[in-house]
């Protein structure tokens, strides 16, 4: 059993996982961030892992299938991201931009975890 949340934590924490947020975050403008991006990659990982395996978890006690346990995770997970985001005021936007980048991160999110992760949980 502890296997399994291992391999959760690796998928999620993966570099086919990560990379497209690191991408993304690399690209905003230094403007609009008020986060220092070395502390970003180093929190990042882990925090994706993180949520794959509370994902994992919640599958197991509800028993729900893989594609609906990434959907709620491509939707739950952005919305934590986008609380934390709003509270510690990391982004300096127009009320535009917010609109955008939230848009961003929700899709994002669901490309993620619905494409890159569940292929990974499913051929490794």
């Amino acid at each position: 059993m502890t296997n399994e949340y291992l391999r959760a934590f690796v998928i999620g924490s993966s570099f086919l996982v990560f990379i497209p947020y690191f991408y993304v975050v690399y690209n905003f403008k230094k403007k609009h961030f008020n986060f220092d991006y070395e502390r970003y990659t180093f929190l990042a990982p882990p925090a994706l892992g993180v949520m794959n395996v509370i994902s994992f978890f919640i599958a197991k006690q509800f028993e729900i299938s893989k594609q609906l346990q990434y959907l709620l995770t491509s939707i739950i997970a952005p919305t934590i991201v986008l609380m934390v985001v709003i509270y510690f005021k990391i982004y300096n936007y127009t009320e535009t931009e917010w609109k955008l980048h939230i848009i961003k991160l929700y899709l994002l999110y669901m490309f993620v975890f619905n494409v890159v992760v569940y292929n990974l949980d499913k051929y490794v």
